[in-house]
């Protein structure tokens, strides 16, 4: 269901008002295939979320390349759809980021080039830097450093290195994250872990898989080992780890994750648990509170509505009677900060992507 233009800026201006802006925020657009077979079409998005990693395990916050594309389905548009530089600015703004990457890629027998584009955008557009990349087409992972470097430099932070699995192992791992088909991204996945058995992020969303699909066993094995682990996606296995919990009938144990998880991480999901939480033990204006929080990411709106309507529905918080979201449930008290201003509709696409 497409949302309003008013809808979203209210949303904003109550975050703008109620909400510090978190620092430094990057937002990676999926590249443009501007030649290349249908069979490479996968190599932009791949690209995308690969330095959304490199960034990440850098120590660099950026918007998760999942939370982008929930805004574009909510839009109503194509996965990827094709923004003019204009338009890909005023929605990562939206989104509260303050730096925005993009760019484009051809395929030429066996070669990969990649021109990528960064701009600041929190005040007057400001470009960051241009750079050009050319590899063998079996180099996601050796483009992705070389970039990931540059773009390091661009921002002025330390390049601490990036060797997240083998280059096959890393490969198979996005392309399971960008597969639309369940039983793709089962089998990428699982391929990732064979051949990198310690591959924590393939574990974390192979285990996301598994739990969709309703095998949560083999998911819970996945994800007690990262309970502890620090890595990049932590965040995502502790809030999935809870949820397992909360369907268990574990509160105790799915709040300890939860809270965790915010702790992590500034995340919806968490948010979203919480208030599942909450609505099982009917506490019905700490569901709200946690829902008005995690309605500012501009994402998961179908379940954040579902929730609230049945909160509603239990009689305990009239509509239009939600608590403010800056004064924080108790039992996330331990959580850090609030996130980033909400998503507001993506601009409207001029097309779609090659392939």
């Amino acid at each position: 269901m497409r949302r309003g233009w008013l809808r979203s800026a209210i949303l904003l201006v109550a975050t703008i008002l109620g909400s510090p802006v978190l620092a430094q925020r990057v937002l990676v657009f999926p590249l443009d295939q501007t030649a290349g077979p249908v069979s490479s079409a996968w190599i932009g998005t791949g690209l995308a979320v690969a330095l959304n990693e490199a960034l990440v395990s850098g120590g660099v916050s950026c918007i998760p390349a999942e939370d982008l594309q929930k805004v574009f389905e909510q839009e109503g548009l194509v996965r990827n759809p094709t923004f003019a530089a204009p338009s890909q600015v005023a929605l990562a703004r939206q989104l509260g980021a303050s730096s925005v990457i993009r760019g484009s890629y051809a395929v030429e027998e066996r070669s990969l080039k990649v021109h990528l584009e960064a701009y600041e955008v929190a005040g007057d557009v400001r470009l960051l830097g241009k750079w050009d990349e050319t590899r063998d087409i079996d180099g996601l992972l050796d483009v992705t450093v070389r970039l990931a470097q540059s773009l390091f430099a661009a921002m002025g932070k330390p390049w601490l290195g990036y060797t997240p699995a083998p280059p096959p192992a890393f490969e198979s791992y996005i392309r399971g994250r960008i597969a639309l088909d369940p039983t793709l991204e089962e089998v990428f996945l699982r391929k990732a872990l064979e051949i990198s058995p310690d591959y924590a992020e393939a574990a974390c969303y192979l285990a996301m898989v598994l739990q969709e699909s309703g095998r949560t066993t083999e998911a819970t094995g996945l994800l007690v080992p990262l309970e502890k682990r620090p890595f990049a996606k932590a965040y995502l296995a502790l809030a999935t780890l809870a949820s397992i919990r909360l369907d268990e009938g574990r509160l105790q144990e799915a709040q300890r994750l939860l809270v965790a998880s915010l702790k992590a991480a500034e995340n919806p999901e968490a948010h979203i648990g919480l208030a599942r939480l909450y609505l099982r033990q009917k506490r019905y204006a700490e569901t709200l509170r946690e829902l008005v929080v995690a309605e500012r990411f501009g994402t998961h709106q179908e379940e954040i509505e579902a929730l609230r309507a049945q909160a509603r529905n239990a009689g305990e918080a009239p509509a239009g009677q939600e608590p403010q979201a800056d004064a924080p449930a108790a039992d996330a008290a331990a959580a850090p900060g609030t996130p980033s201003p909400p998503a507001g509709p993506a601009p409207q696409a001029q097309g779609t992507p090659p392939g």
